[in-house]
Parts: structure tokens; C-alpha cells; sequence
């Protein structure tokens, strides 16, 4: 992307042109929906579908297969995370935080419905005086190796992560601990 390029606000799927509304709340709500256990998945695509369409229903794809691909072609325009396998922010359990930071450089997330790229813009670029970022920070910091000198240390930054910890789920704690032990030097030929 330029810095002269607008954010895309269309997808092209199937021959059709589909006009978008991603704005950051939408965007996060249809990346939920996702996961959501007590919804089908022809719910879920719908759903997400009338989310991410400036006209919802009214644009809506009638097959579910169209909407699958709706779907993957707006995900496709939206810039791909760089993950080191470790979270740092949760958008739910930080959402004050978000608000909070934000609202400090003009903008109310909850009146200002900013694009995703916006939104995903300003976040990596918040002042690092913010609750968030020092937050962030203590998350990111690595626990030193324990040495005589600096016990009082090492247990201070383990209590602050504990304090500010991603809760996660009991599945996301088995998934990570599966693949700890898939990149254990145990299990490498």
C-alpha cells in the first residue's frame, strides 16, 4: 500500500463488485462470531456477511459457498498480524485500555467508527504512556534468568505479568502447551 492509496472499501468475488463497511467495531464483531460455538456455520457466514456489507442484507450472497468466499476475500484485504505465537493484547480484557488510549490521541471509539486500517494503524502507534502500552510492555518483557543479584527482580516483573496475564481459555492452554512440546528439543529428529 501507498501512502496516497485509499483503504479498500470493495471486494470483487464471483464476477460482482460488493461494497464493504469495515469499520473497526464491525470487523471485530465478525472476527468473533468466528469462534462462536452456539451458532452454525451458515449463521456465522451470515452473519458476518451483513456485518461486513455496506448494504447487509440487501447484498447479501444467497449460497453459502458464495458467502464463504465473500468472506475469505474480505479477510484477504485486511493486513495479515505478524505473530511470534504469543499474544500481547486482548480486545476484550483490554477493551478499557483501547478505549482509554485512543481517546487520548481524539479519538472515542465509541462515537468515531474509524476503519480497521485506521484503527489497526493508531493502535501500533499509541504513546507508550498509556496504561495499554506499559501493559503490553510487561507482557513482552522476558523474565531474566534468576541469579543472586537480582531475586527481588525476577519475582516483581513475575508478579506484574501474573497481574496484567492474557486470560486465555482452557482449549487455547492446551493448544499452547501442545505445540511448547512440539517445538521441545525432545520431540526434533
Amino acid at each position: 500500500m501507498n501512502i496516497y492509496d485509499d483503504y479498500p472499501t470493495e471486494a470483487e468475488v464471483d464476477g460482482k463488485i460488493y461494497r464493504l463497511n469495515l469499520s473497526y467495531d464491525r470487523v471485530l464483531r465478525a472476527l468473533d462470531i468466528q469462534d462462536d460455538p452456539a451458532m452454525t456455520v451458515a449463521d456465522r457466514l451470515e452473519t458476518q456477511c451483513v456485518l461486513l456489507l455496506e448494504n447487509g442484507y440487501k447484498d447479501l450472497p444467497q449460497t453459502i459457498e458464495e458467502r464463504r468466499r465473500l468472506l475469505n476475500a474480505v479477510l484477504g484485504l485486511l493486513p495479515k498480524p505478524e505473530t511470534t505465537g504469543e499474544r500481547y493484547i486482548d480486545f476484550h480484557q483490554d477493551a478499557r485500555m483501547i478505549r482509554t488510549a485512543f481517546f487520548r490521541i481524539g479519538v472515542d471509539l465509541l462515537k468515531d467508527k474509524i476503519s480497521i486500517f485506521q484503527f489497526l494503524e493508531l493502535l501500533s502507534d499509541l504513546p507508550s504512556d498509556t496504561a495499554l502500552m506499559r501493559t503490553i510492555e510487561i507482557r513482552q518483557r522476558p523474565v531474566p534468568a534468576l541469579t543472586k543479584d537480582n531475586a527481588k527482580q525476577v519475582e516483581a516483573l513475575v508478579k506484574a505479568k501474573q497481574k496484567v496475564a492474557i486470560k486465555i481459555s482452557e482449549e487455547e492452554r492446551r493448544e499452547q502447551f501442545a505445540k511448547s512440546l512440539k517445538n521441545s528439543s525432545l520431540f526434533r529428529g
